[in-house]
């Protein structure tokens, strides 16, 4: 088996370039809770300027700050994987990478206005994707293998 790029490849390029921006747009979401609550760079949420909000506002700071983080933690492993899986079979990659998009912004959403409870939706959603990217490549790796 040999894998030839095809022109349906794009839809995995396409897919990974749309979790970057999302990636921004969610950040510039930090940037405006940063403004709106006077967090202050180089604060992540503890800092001294953190110290000075109400609980009430130190948590949805929080909860904006820490949905757009664990987004950093993870996207190189979801491009890579969408990308990863284009090579194998590009619609199905275009497909499961537009379903983590969608996980990843009704995760953000539910973190944003329900906290960590808010979030389980989209993570179900976004892990189901990531583990079927990964088991497509794993499965298409071994058959390349034999």
């Amino acid at each position: 088996m040999s894998i030839v790029i095809s022109a349906d490849f794009a839809w995995s390029v396409l897919a990974a370039a749309s979790m970057g921006i999302q990636l921004v747009v969610l950040g510039a979401g930090v940037g405006a809770a940063r403004k709106k609550y006077k967090v202050d760079y180089p604060d992540m949420g503890c800092g001294r300027y953190a110290a000075k909000l109400s609980d009430e506002d130190w948590v949805a700071f929080n909860n904006v700050q820490r949905s757009h983080q664990n987004y950093v933690e993870q996207i190189s492993s979801a491009q890579v994987f969408v990308l990863l899986t284009g090579l194998f079979q590009p619609k199905l990659a275009g497909l499961l990478g537009f379903t983590y998009i969608v996980g990843r912004q009704i995760y953000a959403a539910g973190y944003r206005s329900k906290g960590p409870k808010g979030r389980l939706a989209g993570a179900a959603t976004l892990n189901l994707s990531l583990l079927s990217m990964f088991l497509t490549i794993a499965y298409n790796s071994v058959k390349l293998l034999l």
